[in-house]
């Protein structure tokens, strides 16, 4: 775990005209002109009164001129995005989300009350969370996780959760569609059609630096660039080990950026088809099918939420038992083309 310094600040009585706009006030109040001297990849935790934040630069500032001349910016086709990118990226960044054990584990309350059947995912997030605060982590930081489950197991519908849940943002990658790494990885900004990954687009517009990154279907990631693996997940490594993620080399910038602060989750169907060095720096959780029970279970909370007739639930369950609905993916349109027809009696 990063170490991090501590500052304890007093909380004198701002000097404010009534028609001042206090939230407005808010970031030159509460960030002292010494975050300006705040190094990549040391968190700084900062006191006022009873709250603590942790605040983390993801890297060092960049004088612009320098760094254009050193990558031949005038043959670069968008110098616009870099020095976009740039500025974003070199902002101080807060790191957020549950950051005490009671904190922790009421976010494992409410996601195993929304999807009871994540139960070994959710408790791995716990524990790895619970171990990182007790290094001295004052926000949310797991351990990167793999959950393989059949589809339609609701493993999209639990990381949108966890995202609520933790107050954390959510960048959500469809690998299955993608064709090559970039937007993961993304690609120098000297060649042509060049773009930025999506993470660092999210890193450098948002103000977290340990937001949560969603894989969703790595296994069937096809990449068809040259020289590239037979396994594309082969080439991730590096971001899910500390030190080299840490100082991760972004490819559109050719900048150092620290992404260890990124909580990173992993969804497939397969996790055979990942790369073993992949698999062995995750946790790795295999979810077998949602049995009758919790089916049922979920379909009587989703009934009652979406304010559906109770008797609907009987109905369900057995439908359930004759091998009808499988799948949480079957339930959620039982449920929608219900809500759909309820509505339109109402209409009528």
């Amino acid at each position: 775990m990063k170490n991090y310094t501590k500052m304890t600040y007093a909380q004198p009585e701002p000097d404010l005209d009534e028609d001042e706009d206090l939230d407005n006030l808010l970031p030159s109040y509460f960030l002292p002109e010494t975050f300006d001297r705040l190094a990549a990849g040391r968190p700084r935790l900062l006191e006022t009164g009873s709250d603590a934040t942790a605040f983390v630069r993801v890297m060092e500032p960049v004088d612009h001129g320098a760094h254009e001349s050193r990558r031949g910016a005038d043959n670069r086709h968008d110098r616009y995005t870099v020095n976009r990118l740039i500025n974003g990226l070199s902002d101080v960044k807060s790191l957020k989300g549950p950051a005490t054990s009671d904190t922790v584990d009421r976010m494992a309350a409410a996601l195993f009350a929304d999807a009871p059947n994540f139960a070994a995912a959710i408790q791995a997030i716990r524990t790895s969370a619970m171990t990182s605060i007790s290094r001295g982590a004052r926000w949310l930081q797991f351990k990167p996780i793999i959950i393989e489950s059949d589809p339609g197991a609701g493993k999209t519908r639990i990381v949108h959760k966890l995202a609520e849940h933790s107050g954390l943002p959510l960048l959500y990658l469809d690998c299955a569609s993608m064709t090559n790494l970039t937007p993961i990885l993304g690609q120098d900004s000297s060649w042509s059609h060049s773009r930025a990954s999506e993470i660092m687009e999210a890193i450098a517009r948002g103000d977290i630096a340990n937001l949560i990154v969603v894989f969703d279907e790595l296994d069937k990631l096809k990449d068809h660039g040259r020289n590239s693996s037979p396994q594309a997940s082969e080439a991730l490594v590096g971001l899910f080990e500390k030190s080299s993620a840490a100082a991760h080399l972004d490819h559109f910038t050719q900048l150092t950026i620290d992404m260890s602060f990124i909580n990173w989750v992993i969804l497939v169907n397969d996790v055979e088809r990942l790369s073993k060095p992949f698999v062995d720096r995750c946790q790795v959780i295999r979810l077998p099918p949602p049995s009758v029970a919790e089916i049922t279970q979920i379909a009587t909370r989703e009934i009652e939420r979406r304010g559906l007739e109770p008797e609907l639930v009987a109905a369900i369950a057995k439908a359930v038992r004759k091998g009808r609905v499988t799948s949480l993916r079957t339930l959620h349109k039982l449920l929608d083309a219900a809500a759909a027809a309820s509505a339109r009696h109402l209409l009528n």
